[in-house]
């Protein structure tokens, strides 16, 4: 969905007081952007009825659990009832104050035959020509009353009318704030993204092609490219570390800290985390380095333990791309440090 083309859809209609395709175009809006609240929002302004909202709401929202479910049909209830609450709009006085209904039901497409409906009532209420003194003095009475009701409800279908520009209008703004956001979002990971393409270019190779494979898999949703991208996001770890700590032998060794580890092919975690121990070892912020590969490395034990039960499937998109970022950012982090270390050259 085009969503700049359908936002400037929605100023139109609210500029030209077109508040039901407004409504409509920020329906579609919102279930484009997955947005279930103000999906069933807005479809309360277009089907009032509550058999209408339950079978539209059980649609938009049956993959959703109970709990969700109902936070969704109990707010978007809530805020239907804040923009329909017209004080003064039940005309039967000999209820008390507190008992008369406030609520103006009204759905989005009626409110502009409603209002014209009512402003015809109100031209029709005239007195009919031959009238006596005393009849015209009666029927002037009644249809002043008459009129104060007919004023109050178009008073509140105008009100309606307002609050549901307003809220198309502030939709569409805050959706507007939130591609804007997402645009510098995008921008700012492919700042990151190029900036690890860039260093590893010409040191390896093989890093920089596993990524781009990596990102390449992380755009599709089938549970089984999920688990290769998490296959190649390892693989693209082990070429990094390749790299920053080559193996020089399968036996164990005494490490910076003190401990004996492997480093050998395999244990290209363990040559990572040396690699910072040495490398970094007066930098502040090798700590923090080191529990990003930390949890790097919890991570990736709990995807290898599925992998090892053959349940790839159980690979979410979500985890794939999880760890493809986490990743990118961990690389781009220690790059920052090495190239900041690193002697200019004229």
């Amino acid at each position: 969905m085009d969503f700049s083309a359908a936002l400037e859809r929605v100023h139109d209609h609210i500029e030209n007081d077109r508040v039901e395709n407004a409504v409509m175009a920020c329906l579609r809006v919102a279930r484009a952007s997955k947005d279930f609240l103000f999906a069933a929002i807005f479809l309360r302004e277009l089907y009032p009825s509550k058999n209408e909202i339950a079978r539209a709401l059980f649609t938009e929202t049956r993959h959703l659990n109970d709990e969700a479910k109902k936070f969704i049909f109990e707010r978007s209830l809530e805020r239907f009832l804040e923009l329909h609450t017209i004080e003064g709009v039940d005309p039967d006085t000999s209820k008390a104050e507190g008992d008369r209904a406030n609520v103006l039901m009204a759905a989005a497409g009626e409110i502009e035959s409603e209002i014209k409906r009512w402003q015809d009532t109100l031209a029709d209420l005239v007195p009919p020509p031959g009238l006596s003194q005393y009849d015209m003095a009666e029927f002037t009475a009644s249809a002043m009353e008459q009129k104060g009701i007919v004023r109050t409800r178009l008073a509140g279908l105008h009100t309606i009318k307002a609050r549901l520009k307003t809220r198309c209008l502030n939709y569409a703004l805050e959706i507007e704030r939130q591609l804007e956001a997402g645009r510098q979002h995008d921008n700012f990971l492919h700042s990151v993204q190029g900036e690890v393409h860039n260093y590893f270019k010409g040191r390896s190779d093989d890093v920089v092609q596993k990524l781009i494979k990596a990102s390449q898999l992380a755009t599709s949703k089938d549970g089984e490219d999920c688990a290769l991208v998490l296959t190649e996001v390892r693989r693209a770890m082990k070429a990094a570390a390749d790299l920053f700590w080559p193996v020089t032998s399968e036996d164990p060794v005494t490490c910076a800290d003190g401990q004996q580890r492997k480093l050998g092919d395999q244990q290209y975690l363990n040559r990572l985390q040396e690699f910072m121990r040495v490398k970094l070892r007066n930098s502040s912020a090798r700590d923090l380095l080191m529990a990003e590969l930390d949890h790097l490395d919890v991570f990736f034990r709990r995807l290898n333990d599925l992998a090892s039960k053959g349940v790839h499937a159980e690979v979410t998109v979500a985890e794939a791309r999880q760890g493809l970022v986490s990743l990118y950012f961990f690389l781009s982090n220690v790059i920052r440090h090495l190239v900041s270390a690193e002697p200019q050259t004229a």
